[in-house]
């Protein structure tokens, strides 16, 4: 668990022990902190397999990956070589623009926004 060694009323390092630990090392200056790690927030990354992206985009999937445009080409390679597509990725909106202004009616919300299913996990 976290604790918290205290100097009077001030907090000056969080330790991870047990209080029998806290008690035997920082006897009476050391408290059980109110944030423990099971109640931090976890980090949700919003990460999909490859393949889970391109299917994002239906029947335009097609097209898009048959698209001899160099620009297209580069953002179909670029998503292509990773190992997963983190939709949170700042750059993904101007990726996904690039297809938009190659003709692709892509839309840009449905792809970045739509809840993550299962099947989809890396």
């Amino acid at each position: 668990m976290h604790i918290e060694i205290m100097d009077g009323a001030t907090v000056i390092n969080t330790i991870l022990a047990d209080e029998t630990f806290a008690e035997q090392n920082y006897p009476g200056a050391w408290r059980v902190a109110a944030v423990q790690p099971s109640d931090a927030p976890v980090p949700q990354h919003r990460h999909i397999s490859v393949g889970a992206f391109f299917d994002r985009f239906g029947a335009l999937k097609w097209a898009i990956l048959a698209d001899q445009t160099a620009t297209v080409k580069a953002v179909v390679q670029d998503a292509a070589v990773r190992k997963y597509i983190d939709l949170d990725r700042a750059d993904l909106p101007d990726g996904l623009q690039v297809l938009i202004t190659a003709g692709h009616a892509v839309d840009v919300q449905a792809i970045l926004t739509a809840p993550i299913q299962p099947q989809e996990l890396p």
